[in-house]
């Protein structure tokens, strides 16, 4: 619980800035302690907190990686943290410097397990289909034991605040309880705002009244209907009431606060109410990964552009859909070296032959090579995506699996890059899309702009803000 800590240092310097107080010490304050337990601080004084967080992430670094960057800003400031994830992510977890408990095993399903359970998942069409798949067989199954293990670790962790990825749908049993008889409840975006619900998505460029209905339509035959019946029946078999909008919408509209890791000008917005619980916070801290940087990397040419080519991690089961024919297409660029990373996937999978001017390795300490890095070639994974965005590197995007899709549509919006708009590329449109941005002003400039959006943003400040403030309800007397 919040460690109640004596002080009356002022928070505000007698130039009148804001300045936090390091741990251990506090501004004036008065916290209460309600009759279930939960605490409060009364709002006419400010003051630091020492909070116990309980950080939830489905099994996938995807999703925890976020969730463990936020989690070393809130260790260095003097917080409390445990991390409940999936046991293939304890090193990970551990590598960050932090406690691991595992989910409970019927939530414990990783993206292999899950691809290798339901091989059926591959017949589904790229996009609507195939998330309406994952969402009901994936994300929607592991609710109840996932709801069971944030209970479980609460009786022995009496968390502040419950921080989950957007899609650990585990927290929407207590987001539907009594908000007196739960902590806080924070969830992090760790995709696009809003992903599948149709609410957030860029108008495609040429698209008529007609085709736009008739998308609509689709999703609501493909996604929405099927996900809202699942929905429904999985909280009812939990003894919980029904969402006040669709679950894709619930998990940035119901906790307490939202965060999402990136900036406006990146995410097309629907109309918006000014009461919304999503923060946009900046760029987040990359964990420390165990990845160094190859032998041959101190040997490349500094002469030319680096293009970095990735189907990140999840959706790399096949390298003919983007790495193979970025690496055919770009082979005869002179002015290029193409750097390829796998995923982990062995180099062998990748169906084409390296060309001279290209380099393949499993993983990259991206927090070093980005910096270096020209042009960005992706199937539109978010974290990635948003990583480069915050280098102001232009991007290639193509994919329509997972989030992708969406992540790819707001590249092309936001200007700072170019949407294949498909799941297969070919040699000719990924070097014809390459050489569009590298020969052109236009799209750096822009990802420039967006880079220095996400430099505006003190991260750590807001979101110990942010996250404070969520402890900070006025207790009745």
């Amino acid at each position: 619980m919040v460690q109640e800590i004596a002080s009356t240092s002022p928070l505000h310097s007698s130039s009148g800035t804001h300045e936090r107080a390091k741990p251990g010490f506090t501004a004036g304050f008065c916290i209460f302690i309600s009759k279930n337990g939960w605490t409060g601080i009364n709002r006419s004084f400010r003051c630091f907190v020492c909070m116990k967080i309980l950080i939830a992430s489905t099994t996938s670094p995807g999703h925890l990686n976020p969730l463990l960057g936020i989690a070393r800003i809130l260790v260095k400031s003097g917080h409390e943290v445990l991390v409940q994830t999936g046991k293939a992510m304890k090193p990970i977890v551990d590598a960050a410097g932090l406690p691991f408990i595992p989910l409970l095993p019927e939530a414990d399903i990783g993206a292999p397990e899950y691809l290798a359970k339901y091989p059926e998942r591959q017949e589904k069409t790229p996009g609507m289909e195939m998330f309406g798949f994952d969402m009901e067989h994936f994300f929607l199954a592991n609710l109840p034991a996932e709801a069971a293990g944030l209970k479980k670790a609460l009786r022995n962790f009496p968390a502040d605040i419950i921080m989950a990825d957007s899609f650990f749908l585990g927290t929407l049993p207590l987001l539907l309880g009594a908000r007196e008889k739960r902590p806080a409840i924070v969830h992090v975006g760790i995709t696009v705002l809003n992903h599948g619900s149709g609410k957030n998505i860029p108008p495609m460029p040429g698209i008529s009244t007609e085709e736009l209905q008739a998308q609509h339509e689709k999703r609501k035959r493909l996604l929405l209907n099927p996900i809202e019946a699942a929905t429904e029946k999985t909280l009812t078999e939990l003894g919980c009431g029904s969402l006040p909008c669709s679950v894709l919408e619930s998990m940035s509209t119901l906790p307490d606060l939202y965060l999402h890791a990136g900036i406006e000008s990146f995410q097309y917005a629907a109309s918006s109410s000014t009461s919304s619980p999503v923060h946009y916070i900046g760029r987040l801290p990359l964990p420390p990964g165990p990845y160094s940087l190859p032998d041959w990397w101190h040997d490349l040419d500094e002469a030319k552009r680096l293009v970095l080519v990735t189907q990140g991690t999840v959706a790399n089961r096949d390298f003919g859909q983007l790495i193979g024919p970025a690496l055919q297409g770009l082979a005869e660029e002179k002015d290029l070296i193409v750097l390829v990373t796998t995923g982990g996937q062995p180099a062998e999978s990748i169906p084409v032959d390296i060309p001279a001017n290209a380099r393949v390795t499993a993983f990259l300490p991206y927090e070093y090579v980005l910096p270096k890095v020209d042009l960005l070639i992706t199937n539109g994974g978010y974290g990635t995506v948003n990583m480069a965005l915050a280098h102001g590197i232009p991007i290639v995007s193509a994919g329509l699996t997972e989030d992708k899709e969406e992540v790819s549509a707001n590249v092309q919006w936001s200007g700072a890059g170019i949407d294949l708009r498909t799941n297969q590329a070919n040699p000719e449109m990924v070097r014809s899309a390459a050489r569009q941005i590298l020969d052109s002003s236009v799209y750096r400039n822009r990802a420039s702009e967006l880079a220095e959006e996400f430099a505006q943003h003190d991260t750590e400040g807001e979101l110990l803000d942010l996250l404070e403030a969520c402890v900070e309800p006025a207790i009745e007397a």
